[in-house]
């Protein structure tokens, strides 16, 4: 998740111990990227909504912060099997993932 803060009222955070300092603290979507920065959301196609908002959510604030940024979702994949093509050297996720 790039927004730890819909956590805080969620029952996992009686494992996860957040508050709100530390849900802002440890979100990406709520910093500020470094100069020259690139991103690719990449959420498998078949995750659930959150994810998909989330995966939207920091690629939306970071082109606004002049990121180079885009957003993939990748059809028939959720959370679990999205990496797969990793072991692929000529996947578009590892071109990705090495800058292709």
């Amino acid at each position: 998740m790039v927004d730890l803060r819909p956590l805080l009222e969620n029952e996992w955070n009686r494992v996860y111990h957040l508050n709100e300092t530390t849900a802002r603290h440890e979100s990406p979507a709520l910093k500020d990227p470094v100069t020259g920065a690139r991103l690719t959301a990449w959420v498998g196609g078949d995750e659930r909504p959150e994810f998909l908002r989330q995966a939207a959510l920091i690629a939306n604030v970071w082109i606004g912060l002049v990121a180079a940024t885009r957003l993939i979702v990748d059809p028939g994949h959720n959370h679990f099997t999205v990496i797969e093509a990793l072991s692929d050297p000529a996947s578009a996720l590892t071109r990705g993932w090495i800058g292709d």
